[in-house]
């Protein structure tokens, strides 16, 4: 018999309701040259002192000598100690609290296997489609809280047990400040809630009160799981790795707990993987990442500004690659989709899909190509002045 509750998962259909759009108007007009603003994936390849590490993993399988097979349920003590050391040591938090994945997608709904099934879960709306998925499918009972005028959640007067956060956000491309959190972090130690910190676009972080990490705040070890991944900062979309951080002061034994769960069930990320999530580390990677992180934000203010000038109002940007466009004369999010594409060849993603609230938005993404985001700019800019 079936498991019902993945009948609740809406991702799948509204995503493939965009792709059957694309798909069809493709067929229609085989010449027309489309461009999509709706990318989440990168468009800069792995750097080379990550490849090369990578191959010389590959060769360290090939001899018995330096062989890896199973190990490293929660992740090798290399990547554990070197993500510890440049990400962590200076909050406090120690290598057994440190966990290795293969994607921080798989992460957030898996983490939600360490409580109670009766658990109630608490999200943002819109919100990223996968939390609210993940709970479905997990059969945990999800309730929404509103967002303020920068998209930022909003206190809610009951207790929940937990909280996802996503700082810098996917899809509103805004970034909690430290203000922000330091609210969120007063009410979980209040009501004895865990916050699930989904941060993996933190390499995009470049205001000054926004936190690289939740642990910057003053008892968020108490209360908070924190998650990062190497996909979009060292383009592994395709390679898949992860990590999250779950301290032991949030509750007595739960790394104990956490290790038997995953003893049970996870492998492991492939070594390959987190040979490659090694490098990432070494002085010339940080380099080249940060010129590639550079790149996307560039490409975000080349788009927030494009949209800005033919009277769109815009959100994000700044600290992460998507941005969240604001319809105008009350265009749904779906109309503003089929009219980008039809008219101007251009693809982005209706905001219903993530969240009734969503519904006179649609978000874009500054992951694609430079010369590709300047050209929808001047198709939007030149549409305009002719209408």
């Amino acid at each position: 018999m079936l498991n019902k509750d993945l009948l609740q998962m809406e991702t799948k259909d509204v995503y493939a309701s965009v792709m059957e759009k694309v798909n069809a108007f493709k067929r229609e007009n085989p010449q027309a040259k489309i461009i999509s603003l709706g990318i989440g994936d990168v468009s800069k390849p792995i750097i080379r002192p990550i490849i090369e590490a990578m191959h010389q993993a590959v060769e360290d399988l090939a001899s018995m000598d330096t062989f890896k097979g199973y190990g490293g349920y929660y992740g090798y003590d290399f990547l554990r100690e070197a993500i510890l050391k440049n990400e962590y040591q200076k909050y406090g938090i120690t290598k057994d609290e440190i966990y290795v994945s293969d994607g921080t997608k798989t992460d957030s709904t898996s983490i939600l296997e360490l409580f109670d099934k009766d658990s109630t879960i608490l999200l943002g709306n819109p919100t990223y489609p996968i939390y609210r998925d993940g709970a479905a499918a997990l059969s945990r009972k999800v309730e929404y809280t509103t967002v303020d005028e920068d998209f930022v959640m909003q206190i809610p007067d009951k207790k929940y047990d937990i909280v996802y956060i996503c700082s810098p956000n996917n899809p509103v491309g805004n970034a909690y400040s430290k203000k922000d959190l330091a609210k969120w972090i007063d009410y979980a130690l209040k009501n004895k809630a865990v916050i699930v910190f989904d941060n993996v676009y933190q390499g995009f972080v470049r205001s000054k009160d926004v936190p690289n990490s939740i642990y910057e705040i003053e008892g968020a070890k108490n209360c908070a799981i924190e998650m990062r991944s190497f996909s979009k900062v060292a383009s592994f979309t395709g390679l898949r790795c992860s990590y999250y951080v779950v301290p032991e002061q949030i509750c007595k034994g739960i790394n104990v707990l956490w290790k038997r769960r995953t003893m049970n069930r996870f492998n492991g990320a492939s070594y390959v993987a987190q040979k490659a999530a090694e490098a990432v580390y070494l002085p010339e990677s940080q380099k080249l990442i940060k010129e590639n992180i550079d790149y996307y934000l560039e490409n975000a203010r080349i788009l927030k500004e494009g949209f800005e000038k033919a009277g769109y109002k815009v959100f994000g940007g700044k600290d992460a690659p998507f941005m969240w466009v604001k319809s105008k004369d009350q265009k749904t999010g779906w109309q503003m989709f089929d009219y980008y594409l039809n008219k101007l060849n251009i693809i982005v993603i209706p905001g219903i899909i993530f969240g009734s609230q969503g519904d006179n938005y649609v978000r874009i993404s500054a992951l694609g190509q430079r010369e590709e985001g300047i050209e929808c700019i001047e198709r939007i800019l030149k549409d305009e002045e002719e209408n």
